[in-house]
């Protein structure tokens, strides 16, 4: 009877994650700002860094994708995509691996914002990556809070994790990542710091 329980709720899963990979697109932003709820970020990966700066410019800099190439050790660069004003709700960028833009990219969404305190972001339309087949219809969720300790202080956090409705592939690819994740947030936020504070950057960008 156990094993029998087991191999249904085995099947359950796959099925959740097959629907999810016949999706035409992604839900809509009104969708996703009601998923986003059914995220457990107690369980996200997550890193946060002290900087030396007001909120206010913590909030501006880190808002501005065309400073990305200046603290990203993932991705070269991020583009603004056509439409709403990057970083406000439902906007949309890409993220390039390499310079010349091809190879892994993948797109992000804003799909909420509390000005000076939190943004959050749906990553998907993976490409170029090993799984990216598969992970097409898949997405995910990342969350910046900024929270000031006194006047010229602030902390940054970056977190991401998946919601309660995401699909089996979904939840294997965060956990399989979550260490490379946590490094590369860890790093990001570090050249982030340094940049705002006037330091050299620390951590440079790392070749596919």
């Amino acid at each position: 009877m156990r094993n029998r329980v087991l191999i249904l709720c085995w099947v359950g899963l796959l099925l959740s994650s097959f629907a999810s990979w016949g999706q035409d697109q992604i839900p809509n932003l009104e969708q996703l700002q009601e998923e986003s709820q059914d995220v457990d970020w107690s369980q996200a990966t997550s890193h946060s860094v002290i900087i030396k700066a007001p909120l206010s410019e913590v909030w501006s800099y880190a808002s501005n994708s065309s400073f990305a190439h200046d603290w990203s050790v993932f991705f070269d660069h991020i583009s603004p995509l056509p439409g709403i004003e990057d970083g406000k709700v439902g906007s949309l960028r890409r993220c390039f691996r390499n310079a010349n833009e091809l190879g892994e990219r993948w797109d992000e969404k804003t799909i909420l914002v509390q000005p000076q305190r939190m943004r959050i972001i749906t990553t998907f339309n993976l490409v170029g990556f090993r799984f990216a087949r598969f992970a097409k219809k898949n997405y995910v969720f990342v969350r910046q809070l900024y929270r000031a300790i006194d006047e010229n202080t602030t902390v940054l956090t970056f977190q991401t994790h998946y919601s309660r409705r995401s699909g089996l592939f979904t939840r294997w690819a965060v956990h399989r990542a979550q260490s490379d994740t946590k490094k590369i947030f860890a790093e990001n936020l570090m050249n982030i710091k340094a940049a705002i504070e006037g330091m050299p950057r620390l951590y440079n960008w790392q070749s596919p």
